[in-house]
């Protein structure tokens, strides 16, 4: 094996990369791989061979030459090859301790077309296939299991895992290998074109429901068979992309949990907590879920859950405007007659009207004016700013565009009347581009992130929001956040010197 894994970026850096940190051995190779086009295959077969020379036995560089002599002809007919071949550089790297992995490889060299897509799209894809072998099914051209659209796909495969024998860590294992099957299957079906983003984010979601799911009826039963009771009196609401359906690959779970009355309270805080564990615990198959529970009425204070009473006085008489909108991106996500209750209560508090100037007033207050800081953004370091393609939390960005679209639907009469539909619809339109886009990222990166994209997942992005090129795509991003971030100033302008 190598005697040292390479610290390579997860994506082909770009030339002049000042972002990354690259040694010398590193960078070398790097520069040959971007500049592959000037030599041919057998050249590069012969780079790759020559670069693990050194580090591996006899027989696993034996190994290693078959597979280069298969695949790399294969990734050279892509259209991205230079970034294929960088990934697989790292997936080599990542794989060539594991001996049976390598002969698995070897023996299937019908899966290299379709493992030459993932290796050509993104090192966030590459990671996750080069850590369970088992993902290699998914790839084969003849996998029978095809995503149908419907939850009960998820549940199916959740049920048939037996957890009576098992320790609690083998069951937390078991539980993430089976998560990241399916989670690959999702977005290898969407980058072979099987699906498209809408129906992607769709399946994100209906997976982390059926996982969410599975563990609370681990938990839930095994809470009974120790107590000898059942326990059916809390519920639980889903927030923001898993609320309202529209997860992306790295998305976390905004949970806020309630129960009924001070009856059982600490059964039901360990059963939420124990959901919270299993779902975001660290183990040596990774996590499978963040679990953010801020939005509860006590925000990071206090218990993990609230009484029903509680959620309900909060949401009434105490909780802000930006709450309240947050409010209608959620859904009930347990069954059983209390959440019926929940349910209800939701269509209560969301029926109730949100002052427009007190969400202005708000908003001014969580709001970075960019104006006034010009200068000292001068001043900034390169990697501290935002990427061209971040759009969560940036000025006029998603956020911006939630409260842009509450002020017009609203009619509130700090907007301008003008052209209020049009510009409803101009506001949709930057809002699915926005999206698209966050989808596609998060295809490519989880949290620390290079300056570019790689140009498969440029490519299908462009294919998806039927932009002409990547110059327009980011005009039409750029314009957008600018169009956003200046109507919603003029709007808290109006609010300000009201105030005044």
């Amino acid at each position: 094996m190598l005697l040292k894994k390479l610290n390579l970026p997860m994506n082909l850096p770009i030339a002049n990369d000042e972002e990354l940190e690259i040694n010398e051995v590193e960078n070398n190779i790097i520069n040959q791989l971007q500049n592959v086009s000037k030599i041919n295959i057998d050249a590069t077969i012969r780079l790759f061979e020559s670069f693990f020379e050194n580090s591996l036995s006899s027989t696993t560089k034996k190994k290693l030459s078959e597979i280069f002599k298969e695949i790399i002809p294969i990734i050279f007919r892509n259209k991205h090859k230079e970034e294929g071949l960088y990934q697989l550089l790292r997936y080599i790297n990542s794989i060539n301790s594991n001996l049976d992995y390598i002969e698995m490889i070897k023996k299937n060299t019908f899966i290299y077309e379709n493992l030459s897509k993932i290796l050509s799209f993104s090192g966030l894809l590459t990671d996750i296939i080069s850590r369970d072998i088992k993902l290699l099914e998914v790839i084969q051209p003849e996998y029978a299991v095809r995503l149908n659209g419907n939850i009960s796909f998820y549940k199916n495969f959740f049920e048939k895992i037996d957890f009576d024998t098992l320790d609690t860590e083998s069951m937390l294992n078991i539980i993430r290998r089976q998560h990241r099957l399916l989670k690959f299957q999702i977005l290898y079906s969407l980058i072979n074109n099987d699906i498209n983003i809408e129906r992607a984010s769709t399946e994100f979601s209906y997976l982390a429901q059926a996982t969410v799911e599975f563990v609370l009826q681990i938990i839930k039963n095994k809470i009974s068979y120790s107590k000898k009771c059942n326990y059916e009196n809390f519920c639980i609401i889903a927030y923001g992309r898993f609320g309202t359906f529209t997860m992306t690959a790295n998305s976390d779970l905004d949970l806020v949990f309630i129960y009924d009355g001070e009856q059982n309270k600490k059964t039901y805080l360990d059963i939420f907590r124990q959901l919270i564990t299993i779902l975001s615990t660290k183990t040596s198959e990774g996590i499978l879920y963040e679990v953010d529970t801020k939005l509860r009425p006590s925000r990071n204070r206090g218990p993990v859950a609230c009484t029903y009473e509680n959620f309900e006085n909060y949401h009434t008489h105490k909780s802000f405007s930006w709450e309240k909108l947050a409010l209608k991106k959620t859904r009930v996500i347990t069954v059983n007659k209390f959440s019926t209750k929940i349910s209800n209560v939701l269509d209560k508090l969301n029926a109730y009207p949100i002052s427009d100037r007190e969400m202005a007033k708000e908003v001014l207050k969580m709001r970075v004016n960019i104006n006034e800081n010009k200068e000292d953004t001068k001043n900034f370091e390169k990697k501290f700013l935002p990427k061209w393609f971040e759009t969560k939390y940036v000025a006029g960005g998603q956020r911006d565009i939630e409260f842009l679209k509450f002020f017009y639907e609203n009619e509130s009469i700090l907007i301008d009347q003008h052209e209020k539909d049009k510009k409803l619809l101009l506001f949709k339109r930057i809002e699915n581009l926005f999206f698209k886009l966050d989808q596609i990222v998060n295809l490519c990166f989880t949290d620390k992130k290079q300056s570019n994209l790689p140009s498969a997942a440029i490519s299908l992005l462009i294919n998806e929001t039927k932009e002409k090129d990547l110059g327009t795509l980011k005009a039409q991003i750029n314009q957008g956040k600018i169009h956003n971030f200046n109507i919603l100033n003029v709007i808290l302008e109006s609010e300000k010197n009201s105030l005044n």
